[in-house]
């Protein structure tokens, strides 16, 4: 979501509660979409991001991360293997960038095709404990036991769509892609269905511990620092950034790790967290969550990452380091 959030977000109760019970839906147009086709549009993918993605077959999908060659972070994609080509989703606001930086990697011998195909497709995310029973009530199919990443082809309305299964924000996490041809029809099926405000998305990213872009996920920060493990692959060949990567993962030694917070008072985000007068890292992002209260995400230095730690978020503002996602 790119629209304008406050500094410190607070939930819609309402929208809040339909996202943790029933349903909620965002139009997420904004993360860019780039379509991968020919013999090596996997191997593309392969030599310039971390996870192993010639691996999966279609109906599958898996997150990745595209790394610069400090291995530090450009941006975290979703990447689907369909019948003919891979449909390679960015984080949201990056819509036209991955397609330009693909066409620039592609050796002359390869045989793949990059086509930026954000403008001509909507994106359109569900979240909530009803989602697979909506679904199923428009397409038929049985998407309660899909694993994350599953994608399929489905037809709601006259329009044929492609759903996948996505990380949750609360209860399930579905995404449908189609055709700007198809908007009508998709967008009057769940026309009933809520939209899922800024603010209380990010109090519930916050919740859930995901990253946002240009915040936990910018070249500040490695993969593995960020919980991003599952986007990895320790055993797949050479890729950008790779050696430092698994330098980090043989030696289990991580500079910093993404936490989460419990702040005394709400304070903004982009500052230094302290301990005993000593930086020890940064507050990256900040909520006022119905659940928790006054809420954020930080990197600190791995030895302060252990639950129950002690820091400083602002003058005089005690936080109390806590695993993700955050609980009861």
């Amino acid at each position: 979501m790119t629209q304008s959030i406050p500094q410190i977000p607070t939930a819609n109760p309402h929208i809040y509660h339909a996202a943790l019970e029933a349903v909620v839906r965002v139009d997420d147009s904004s993360s860019g979409r780039v379509r991968l086709a020919g013999l090596d549009r996997a191997a593309l993918l392969q030599r310039l991001t971390t996870n192993d993605v010639v691996r999966l077959k279609p109906g599958e999908g898996t997150r990745t991360v595209l790394v610069n060659h400090h291995a530090r972070i450009l941006d975290v994609l979703t990447v689907y293997a369909l019948p003919e080509h891979l449909l390679v989703v960015t984080q949201p606001g990056s819509s036209g960038q991955l397609g330009r930086f693909l066409q620039g990697k592609i050796f002359f011998n390869d045989k793949v095709t990059v086509e930026d195909v954000s403008s001509g497709t909507l994106q359109l995310q569900l979240y909530g404990k009803e989602v697979p029973a909506l679904i199923n009530e428009l397409t038929s199919l049985d998407v309660q036991s899909w694993p994350v990443h599953h994608i399929q082809a489905a037809t709601i309305g006259n329009a044929q769509v492609w759903i996948a299964r996505t990380l949750p924000l609360g209860g399930s996490g579905f995404v449908v892609f189609a055709q700007n041809e198809a908007r009508e029809s998709v967008e009057g099926a769940f026309a009933t269905v809520p939209l899922l405000d800024p603010p209380t998305f990010e109090v519930l990213r916050i919740e859930h511990g995901y990253g946002a872009p240009r915040r936990e996920h910018s070249t500040e920060y490695i993969p593995l620092e960020t919980g991003l493990a599952d986007a990895v692959s320790f055993t797949k060949g050479c890729y950008v950034g790779q050696e430092i990567i698994a330098r980090m993962e043989s030696r289990n030694r991580l500079a910093k790790r993404l936490i989460g917070l419990r702040l005394e008072r709400a304070v903004e985000p982009g500052g230094k967290l302290m301990h005993e007068n000593k930086e020890v890292g940064d507050l990256t992002s900040t909520a006022i969550s119905p659940r928790f209260g006054p809420i954020g995400l930080g990197y600190v230095r791995t030895a302060m990452a252990v639950p129950g730690t002690a820091v400083e978020a602002g003058a005089g503002v005690t936080a109390q380091v806590v695993e993700l996602p955050f609980t009861y």
